[in-house]
C-alpha cells in the first residue's frame, strides 16, 4: 500500500484550506493511496500504457476542491504538491 506526504509548500497551503476543505482532501487521499494511485479516477480516453506519475484531480462536493499530486512506485509514496479549494466557503 502507498503513503501519502505533503512537502513544504504543499503543508501550508493544507493548513490555510478551511476545515471542510482539509477533511475533504484527506479523505480523498487516503482513497488515493489504497489503490493503485496512477490509475484512480484515470479518464476513460487516457492510455493504459502511459505512466501517469504526476496527478491534478479533483476532490470533494461537487469537485470543489483541486489537488497535486506525485505517484512514485519506487518508495510507495504519494507526495501532495498543491492544493486548492476554490468552491469551498471559508469558515
Amino acid at each position: 500500500m502507498y503513503r501519502r506526504e505533503l512537502d513544504g509548500p504543499a503543508q501550508q497551503e493544507f493548513a490555510d484550506l478551511p476545515p471542510a476543505a482539509r477533511a475533504s482532501l484527506a479523505t480523498f487521499m487516503d482513497a488515493v493511496v489504497i489503490v493503485d494511485p496512477v490509475q484512480y479516477q484515470r479518464r476513460r480516453d487516457e492510455r493504459d500504457d502511459v505512466s501517469m506519475p504526476l496527478r491534478s484531480l479533483h476532490f470533494g462536493p461537487e469537485n470543489a476542491g483541486l489537488v497535486t499530486f506525485l505517484v512514485y512506485p519506487p518508495d510507495d509514496l504519494v507526495l501532495v504538491i498543491g492544493g486548492t479549494a476554490l468552491r469551498y466557503q471559508c469558515r
